[in-house]
């Protein structure tokens, strides 16, 4: 069916302190072969050229707006009220678009009208925009709120969304109290109330730069946002079966845990997060990597040498996942910690 292009779509970059990337951003959306939409830029505060680099740009379909510092989430609702397009997707100030993103979206949302969104692949790159291996992969659709509440298995990616207008009228607008996850709070929330489908072509570059790798984040700010999180699902997803929210946090937390476990100056803070991801399973399901350390423990009182094992497959884990060697104690202790409550937890089943 030929593609309708009457309906705008609104384009929403927040954006702040990117003089140097931000340009490129905007060029890309403005570029798109779907001619029919607007670009709106809100800069949350920026003290550098960001201002002048836009005023660089002319094209009728920019509007840019300047408000104080107050997050990017704030900047998100703030563009959304302006948006004057059927049709809404996002865009980082980091990142790009390739030249058919948003035709081919809508191209599929109308010929989809069951659908109230839709994402794609997207392919990281480094701050010089070379091509990097890591991909994220679009490949579950349907009313997948299993898939991508948790992060895990499926992770959508801000860049690669586009939905309508009319669905935030809904769901409402993003969490401003959220410092990390709030796009994916978005994807849980609209994932309730209608279908979500993946095209699995790369349609969006997603730069990696030293400004969002790991170790240039604060761990404590992790570590709220995760609670943050995990406390939202338990009040506004009691329609969802307890056994899968339980399941997707154990697997988020854990997702951090290792990932903070790998820096050695945040393993305190990742084996807290280990530590949480066992208690959201039920103590008879043994979550630790029990499929991973390839352990058949005794649901109904699991031997010493069961447990023994279960640790030492714990520790060498997550040292193979943290890829490295000199926090070794600290980690054998976290495992030995570990071990203790889960034999603890087990012996009321004995």
């Amino acid at each position: 069916m030929p593609i309708n292009s009457n309906h705008k779509v609104s384009v929403i970059i927040p954006t702040f302190n990117r003089a140097e990337l931000i340009g490129d951003s905007i060029r890309s959306a403005l570029a798109q072969t779907y001619a029919n939409l607007e670009v709106v830029v809100v800069d949350d505060g920026s003290d550098d050229d960001t201002e002048q680099v836009i005023a660089t740009i002319i094209d009728p379909r920019l509007r840019y707006v300047r408000q104080p510092n107050r997050g990017r989430s704030n900047a998100r609702n703030h563009a959304l009220s302006l948006a004057t397009g059927y049709y809404v997707s996002f865009l980082d100030s980091d990142d790009l678009y390739l030249p058919e993103k948003i035709e081919r979206q809508v191209e599929y949302l109308q010929n989809h009208p069951w659908t109230g969104m839709v994402y794609t692949s997207a392919q990281c790159i480094d701050q010089q925009g070379n091509l990097l291996e890591h991909k994220y992969q679009a490949t579950v659709s349907g009313l997948i709120y299993c898939e991508i509440a948790f992060f895990l298995p499926v992770t959508i990616t801000l860049p690669t969304v586009m939905t309508y207008r009319r669905i935030f009228d809904y769901v409402g607008g993003f969490d401003e109290e959220m410092y990390r996850f709030e796009d994916t709070d978005m994807w849980r929330r609209i994932s309730k109330i209608c279908r979500i489908d993946a095209i699995p072509d790369v349609t969006c570059l997603l730069r990696t730069h030293d400004n969002n790798t790991l170790i240039n984040q604060d761990p404590e700010k992790i570590v709220f946002a995760l609670n943050y999180y995990a406390k939202k699902i338990a009040i506004e997803d009691d329609d969802i079966n307890l056994d899968v929210r339980r399941r997707g946090l154990a697997g988020l937390y854990r997702y951090y845990g290792y990932a903070l476990c790998s820096v050695p100056s945040f393993v305190d803070h990742g084996a807290g997060l280990l530590r949480q991801a066992s208690e959201f399973e039920d103590a008879r399901s043994i979550p630790m990597l029990e499929e991973e350390c390839g352990l058949a423990v005794c649901h109904g009182g699991a031997p010493k040498s069961t447990l023994r094992r279960f640790r030492d497959a714990f520790l060498t884990t997550v040292k193979r996942r943290a890829g490295f060697r000199f926090a070794y104690r600290r980690v054998r202790a976290v495992a030995s910690r570990i071990y203790r409550e889960f034999k603890q937890r087990l012996a009321k089943y004995s």
